[in-house]
């Protein structure tokens, strides 16, 4: 059963996966698995909300935890961000994903994955 926990164990080995692939310097992956730890862990989980698409699971994080809150649109828009991001460094060859666009991405996921789990423990989805 697909579980908040089970979803942020995933995003967790994402974050690591990144921060692994940071210290290789492998960028590209490294953006891509920080995206994965980002959008792994936004919660459709705790409203038991599924999609087939990243544009339809980003669509709903956006209405169901930004615009009701309690996260920011910020938060919308550093998942897009890492997103077009990842798009870049799988597909576009010429595309120049540099050492700082990707420590950033990695902090944008980690910081966004804390404020995930404050959210899980103050909403009785984790101990």
């Amino acid at each position: 059963m697909s579980t908040p926990g089970n979803y942020m164990l995933i995003a967790e080995d994402c974050l690591e996966e990144a921060a692994i692939l940071f210290q290789n310097k492998k960028f590209r992956g490294a953006c891509g698995r920080a995206y994965y730890a980002y959008f792994d862990a936004i919660l459709l989980a705790t409203k038991e909300i599924t999609t087939k698409s990243h544009a339809a699971a980003r669509g709903l994080f956006s209405a169901n935890f930004v615009k009701a809150g309690p996260f920011e649109k910020k938060d919308s828009t550093y998942l897009n961000e890492l997103f077009e991001l990842r798009q870049a460094g799988e597909y576009d060859p010429d595309e120049d994903i540099s050492e700082e666009d990707t420590r950033r991405a990695i902090d944008l996921a980690s910081e966004f994955l804390l404020q995930v789990e404050a959210y899980l423990r103050e909403n009785g989805f984790t101990s």
